[in-house]
């Protein structure tokens, strides 16, 4: 698993990474925290929104942890025909972690099992073993299965959209529709009209999902201020999970 197309995570396509861009002023990402603070207070008060919230993130996460295992019994497999029928740790999901944040905690999980070296790369959704100092075919297999252990304890929900899609799909249209929407107009921004519902869930966290900021304004600080005074839902899901 040093450094294989199968350890490289898929790139998530999420509103904070808009909101975090690098002409992003320190009082917009305030008033982003600010703003997420307030919404994730609202969903945990009783109202229709939280019941459906929870049940969508209990529901997502199941999902999202039987893929994770189908993606580790292809992992094991691979390590196998490699290395013959060796034992592999078996332990739960201890964390999922952002899609930009693997590589670094990859890189910690291998360092505390005896491998320093490796380094986050490509944005922190790859990781780079060059830094790795193994000698002989020892090191090496046991490199292997730190690196199944660490990927098993700290996935990415990203990986796994494809399987999550139909699951936030409708909560995410439901509090784009009557919670985003009347925020942004009350916050004097024109806003797209939603697609159909069919249309939304099939372009769910993809390049071509519905934008509720697209009219928020030219500049970056105008997307981001929308952004913190409307949280997406994407946030919202990503902050309560």
């Amino acid at each position: 698993m040093r450094d294989r197309d199968a350890a490289r995570a898929p790139r998530a396509v999420l509103s904070l990474a808009l909101a975090l861009t690098a002409t992003l002023a320190f009082t917009a990402t305030l008033a982003l925290a600010a703003g997420l603070t307030v919404m994730q207070s609202a969903l945990a008060a009783p109202g229709p929104l939280a019941p459906d919230l929870a049940r969508t993130l209990i529901d997502s996460d199941a999902a999202a942890t039987q893929a994770h295992e189908r993606t580790l019994e292809r992992s094991a497999g691979f390590l196998r025909n490699q290395w013959g029928p060796v034992a592999l740790p078996d332990e739960p999901v201890k964390r999922w972690v952002a899609a930009t944040a693997w590589g670094s905690v990859m890189a910690q999980c291998l360092g505390d099992a005896g491998f320093p070296g490796a380094v986050s790369a490509d944005g922190g959704e790859r990781l780079d073993y060059s830094g790795v100092r193994v000698s002989g075919a020892r090191e090496l297999f046991e490199i292997d299965v730190a690196s199944y252990r660490c990927q098993s304890l700290y996935p990415v929900r990203a990986w796994f959209a494809d399987e999550i899609r139909d699951i936030e799909a409708p909560w995410a249209l439901k509090y784009t529709r009557e919670t985003v929407i009347p925020c942004l107009l009350a916050a004097g921004h024109d806003v797209y009209p939603l697609p159909e519902s069919s249309n939304f869930r099939s372009s769910w966290r993809t390049d071509d999902a519905y934008d509720p900021y697209a009219l928020a304004g030219d500049r970056g600080s105008d997307r981001a201020r929308a952004q913190a005074d409307c949280p997406a839902a994407e946030l919202v899901l990503e902050a309560a999970s």
